[in-house]
């Protein structure tokens, strides 16, 4: 009887650690000790904390079948577009996690400590920004970063009963980012358990 070649460090649970950054921010850099991913990610690659079901990155790949009428199969399949998104709920309601929802604006910070008071403006049509976002999962075995990335979902953050948590949900359009910083949507790292290949001799 065959039997399937489970891996179990492969299968995978739990949530990470979820960041953002200004558009052009350096990458962090990666390193692996133990088996261990070592992600220096640098101070404006910000955490947002608490999410109500952690991150889902979705890949669509849009296709045409080229047909002919002497056969029933396709005879070719061409690939007219691809997607990507990343979601998640944000469950911090703090100002840089509002600005990251709404694609930017702008935050003024008067005051200091128990007189700290920060207003946000956000931004008209046209202004909005591109950010970064990164991913890190809890056992340092996997890392993802988007270099370019915009919100384009809708926006809901409710008050509701005391036993309500408030959202700010956000679905973000995976982008193409310059050449010059990436010729990809997106960078993979992988430690540990997860990093199986092998390249020929």
């Amino acid at each position: 009887m065959a039997t399937a070649p489970l891996q179990p460090g492969q299968i995978k649970t739990g949530p990470g650690v979820i960041r953002w950054a200004p558009l052009g921010t350096p990458f962090p850099t990666v390193s692996v000790v133990n088996s261990k991913l070592v992600m220096t990610w640098g101070a404006l690659w910000l955490p947002v904390g608490g999410t109500d079901a952690g991150l889902t990155y979705s890949e669509s790949t849009d296709t045409e079948e080229i047909r002919v009428a002497e056969s029933p199969y396709p005879i070719r399949v061409e690939i007219t577009g691809k997607a990507g998104s990343v979601n998640f709920e944000m469950n911090q309601i703090s100002d840089v996690n509002w600005k990251l929802a709404m694609n930017g604006g702008t935050i003024t910070v008067t005051g200091s400590a128990g007189t700290k008071l920060s207003e946000y403006i956000p931004p008209l049509m046209g202004q909005e920004t591109n950010v970064m976002l990164g991913f890190q999962s809890r056992d340092d075995e996997e890392g993802l970063l988007w270099p370019q990335v915009f919100n384009t979902g809708s926006v809901e953050t409710a008050r509701a009963d005391t036993a309500t948590k408030a959202g700010l949900p956000a679905e973000f359009a995976v982008q193409l980012p310059d050449p010059a910083v990436l010729t990809t949507p997106y960078k993979r790292w992988t430690a540990g358990s997860l990093a199986q290949y092998a390249p020929a001799a």
